[in-house]
């Protein structure tokens, strides 16, 4: 078991520092837009563009996990966000920088669907809830850490470079581990089928599978509701509460920081109950009742609130994680749903902030109110839809 959880820590580690790299703009957006002279729209897209790469890479990403292995694709995607991460540091123009960003986004691809899978290959599934529900941290942890740490990196350094060189510094040392640490597992250490990387895998008739395309949906208007506010938080709280960019930056971070209790805890509930549909969308409705008066919350309960939705996120995202194998109803496959949750989440981060930049461009925060409602609803009755949908693919 010590190997196993190894494992998902070296894992986890590499997951960290791609999320880490992924929100290194949010907290810079003022001096990135300033840098480069663009507005609230164009400025979303140095977030958004990250994604663009994760659109187009998530599926096939489930493939070449399944060609090369855990090892080599892990490597190959740490790759990616180093590669990446020079690049941009490297560069005074926006649109180099933006190819930077495009690089990186194929990292986040490949390593959001082998991290997952890797887990799925060391653990039984009635002991997967667990690993899979701390794993599902990731993104709050890397976001929170990006929050607080991007801004007096940059001032450390003297202008935004720093945060991207910084981020390269951290992916090669994950690379390092990474290629050091996990290997392919032995027979005596596999559970199931998800450790079998062949080109037989069924992919196609996992695809038909419409469980998972039911919850990808679910998650991606979820996601895009949470990522609307939280990815211009600090913009918001900077304007509307006069804080400094670093005070806002904190204040954000809070929203992520409470997922990582929120993860774990769904990661415990999950071993001990199969009512998953159901707390889904408990969740569902709970995001919808929440997010959207993220821009209309008074500071004096900003903290609390920010650690309600926080905690509600990271429920969610670790319930969604954990679904995945059950949904294919095949862990060989493990990937491949993990791939089009991958290729919804990088569908949230494209349109997302770019979408809540218009919205709210000029000051206009509170007219963020009915589309956040609008996209949430949606998210629920993607939620209720997967709950009354019969399976009707069985791949073993």
């Amino acid at each position: 078991m010590r190997k196993e959880w190894t494992i998902v820590f070296v894992v986890y580690l590499a997951s960290v520092i791609v999320i880490l790299n992924q929100f290194k703009v949010p907290p810079l957006m003022g001096v990135l837009m300033q840098q480069f002279q663009v507005n609230a729209t164009v400025g979303g897209f140095l977030m958004s563009v990250f994604a663009l790469t994760g659109i187009i890479m998530a599926l096939p990403a489930a493939v070449l996990l399944s060609r090369f292995g855990p090892r080599s694709s892990g490597i190959v995607g740490l790759s990616c966000i180093f590669a990446g991460c020079i690049v941009g540091a490297t560069t005074s123009t926006l649109f180099i920088l933006m190819a930077g960003r495009i690089i990186e986004g194929v990292g986040l691809s490949l390593i959001a669907v082998i991290a997952p899978a890797v887990i799925a290959m060391y653990f039984r599934h009635d002991k997967l809830g667990l690993p899979m529900g701390v794993w599902a941290t990731w993104y709050p942890v890397g976001s929170t850490i990006a929050y607080n740490i991007s801004h007096p990196i940059t001032e450390a350094f003297g202008n935004w470079r720093g945060s991207w060189w910084f981020g390269g510094i951290l992916a090669l040392i994950a690379l390092v581990v990474y290629a050091i640490v996990v290997k392919k597992p032995s027979a005596g250490e596999r559970y199931g089928r998800a450790s079998n990387f062949t080109a037989a895998t069924p992919y196609l008739a996992g695809l038909k599978t419409p469980q998972i395309w039911l919850l990808g949906f679910s998650f991606l208007f979820m996601m895009i509701g949470s990522l609307g506010f939280l990815t211009w938080a600090p913009t918001y709280f900077r304007e509307a509460f006069g804080f400094s960019q670093i005070t806002a930056n904190s204040y954000a971070s809070l929203g992520f920081l409470w997922s990582v209790p929120g993860g774990i805890l769904a990661g415990f509930l999950l071993t001990k109950t199969r009512k998953q549909n159901s707390i889904l969308i408990a969740c569902a409705v709970l995001s919808a009742l929440t997010y959207p008066i993220g821009f209309l919350v008074p500071q004096a309960v900003l903290v609390s609130y920010l650690a309600v939705i926080g905690f509600i996120t990271g429920f969610t995202c670790a319930l969604i994680f954990a679904m995945v194998p059950v949904v294919m109803g095949n862990r060989a496959l493990t990937g491949l749903g993990m791939g089009v949750m991958a290729m919804m989440q990088s569908v949230a981060n494209l349109v997302a902030t770019p979408l809540f930049g218009y919205i709210t461009a000029d000051g206009r925060w509170s007219q963020a109110f009915l589309p956040t409602v609008s996209i949430l609803i949606i998210g629920v009755i993607f939620t209720i839809s997967l709950a009354k949908v019969k399976k009707t693919v069985q791949v073993r």
